[in-house]
């Protein structure tokens, strides 16, 4: 085929430079949930990456996730702070304990997302920002019981 008429080339998001799921490793055969606009390329990747199961819903969803069925929650593509913060909660409802969330933001809002997550209840979460966005990584604890 010519190259004019060839379709281009898309970087899957397991290797594109902004997402970072080339350096996160998810649990294996873990469930996972994304949770955004445009997700099939965050799909594939967990997908490729070996999630037994993968699946998407939209931001401000009517159906809520059902509880403690992903291992993973990815959010690709927050618009608005009010988004992320709707997309978080989501996402630690369908997170089972120690599950993992990954937070892709653009440039600028890492502290944001890292605030969102840790008024959540999330914990152990970190973070990287370049130029062009902001990767935050966060788990759900685990529950004790208190004696």
């Amino acid at each position: 085929m010519p190259p004019s008429l060839a379709a281009p080339a898309v970087v899957p998001i397991a290797q594109a430079e902004d997402i970072s799921l080339e350096n996160w490793e998810p649990p294996p055969a873990a469930h996972a949930l994304v949770i955004g606009h445009r997700t099939l390329e965050t799909l594939c990747g967990l997908i490729r990456r070996g999630c037994a199961g993968a699946v998407e819903l939209r931001p401000y969803a009517r159906v809520a996730p059902p509880p403690d069925t992903a291992e993973v929650v990815v959010l690709p593509d927050p618009a608005s702070p009010d988004e992320a913060a709707a997309s978080i909660a989501m996402a630690w409802r369908a997170l089972s304990a120690g599950g993992q969330i990954l937070v892709r933001a653009p440039s600028g809002r890492r502290r944001e997302i890292e605030a969102l997550l840790r008024r959540q209840g999330f914990a152990a979460i970190s973070g990287r920002e370049t130029e062009r966005s902001a990767t935050v990584f966060a788990r759900r604890p685990f529950a004790f019981a208190h004696s």
